[in-house]
């Protein structure tokens, strides 16, 4: 493997190593008496510069030569994760400039901060926005009130059934949810928190799982 390959390769694992070490340092400084944040500031400091020179002695580079690629490396990912849909323009410039204003590292926050979204697609606040607008968009197709339908879940029906009591057809209430969903990501779409790309695969997968999600009862 040559030098580029080799640096870039161990680009990403340095950087969530290194923020797993500082974070850990993080956690001894918290619990240690008498430690004072600037004193903790200064300590994760000194173990990330000790780790990435580490690093990089092992890799028989210089420093520079490491921070270099872990820097076009993130760069790099960037424009990935604009191309598959991941990141919006605006987000990827904002990343990009945090990227070339420091030493490396971006990325590895960058992903620590949005660990949720990768591992589980998305975070608790979000699933309960989505859950959220089910019940308000389902029960202004049937007629009812939110509340009301809570009511009825929370007493062991279905969306579905709710809809057939109050003669209401289930194509109805999914027209409804997925208008009110779509116009939702339209919004985001349009104030460049969400891709196009991302709100396609959103509503492809609200199609997909809706037959589902309104047949549910409350176990």
């Amino acid at each position: 493997m040559n030098l580029r390959s080799t640096l870039i390769a161990a680009g990403a694992a340095a950087t969530l190593l290194a923020a797993g070490a500082i974070g850990a340092v993080s956690t001894a400084s918290a619990q240690t008496p008498g430690t004072t944040p600037p004193a903790a500031e200064g300590k994760r400091q000194h173990v990330r510069d000790d780790f990435l020179s580490r690093l990089a002695a092992n890799l028989n580079v210089s420093l520079d030569q490491f921070k270099a690629a872990v820097k076009n490396a993130e760069l790099q990912t960037v424009d990935d994760l604009v191309a598959d849909g991941t990141l919006t323009a605006d987000q990827a410039a904002k990343l990009k400039d945090k990227i070339n204003s420091n030493d490396g590292l971006a990325i590895g926050r960058f992903l620590g901060e949005h660990r949720g979204h990768y591992k589980h697609g998305g975070d608790g606040e979000v699933r309960e926005r989505a859950r959220r607008l089910v019940v308000v968009s389902s029960a202004k197709a049937i007629g009812i009130t939110p509340k009301e339908l809570v009511g009825d879940l929370k007493g062991g029906q279905s969306i579905a059934e709710v809809a057939a009591a109050h003669g209401v057809s289930l194509d109805a209430v999914k027209a409804a949810i997925t208008a009110d969903a779509k116009a939702a990501l339209d919004k985001a779409v349009a104030n460049g928190k969400m891709t196009q790309v991302r709100e396609d695969a959103a509503l492809q997968k609200l199609a997909a799982q809706l037959d589902t999600i309104l047949n549910k009862k409350k176990a």
